[in-house]
């Protein structure tokens, strides 16, 4: 008879948040606190010029920035973590624009994994339509991105933020 796995890996849930103006919008954050679980870290907002992609959505004036919770979530479940980020952005969107764009996350001690309802090359299925899109990983102290990562992961302003967060996470062991 086989044994059966009890392990349970855990991540910490992350959030890439793309918004108008460089201040954090505090309604925004109370609703994502709301839907997961209170801040564990408040990252800076960065300019989101490297593409103008959002822009006709969007407007100008776009900053990302990372933030994180106090909750460590399962891997396997960030596909739910990802449907509530979409509910999120439809609350939050004006008439036919979205005024958020909310990029739900994982970190482990090894990487950061986005999932995302698109497929491509280098994304492996995680199941009920959700991909996963492993955008960095963690060697030698830092963040390093992968060949496909989007430009902003590339010059990954986030570093320091997602070092003190992974720093957090690690010490939660």
């Amino acid at each position: 008879m086989a044994q059966k796995n009890t392990f349970s890996e855990k991540a910490q849930l992350l959030a890439f948040v793309l918004q108008q103006g460089k201040e954090w919008d505090p309604q925004l954050l109370n609703a994502l606190q709301n839907t997961w679980a209170p801040l564990l870290h408040l990252g800076k907002l960065f300019p989101f010029d490297q593409t103008s992609y959002y822009k006709a959505e969007m407007g100008p004036n776009l900053y990302r920035g990372v933030l994180s919770f106090s909750t460590r979530i399962s891997p396997e479940k960030i596909g739910e973590a990802k449907l509530q980020s979409n509910e999120l952005e439809i609350e939050f969107s004006k008439s036919e624009t979205r005024k958020v764009n909310i990029d739900i996350a994982y970190m482990d001690l090894d990487k950061v994994v986005l999932p995302s309802y698109k497929r491509g090359p280098f994304k492996i299925y995680g199941g009920e339509g959700i991909w996963l899109d492993m955008l960095l990983t963690y060697s030698k102290g830092s963040f390093k991105p992968t060949a496909w990562a989007f430009e902003d992961f590339v010059r990954n302003p986030y570093q320091k933020d997602l070092l003190l967060i992974r720093e957090k996470f690690k010490a939660s062991f």
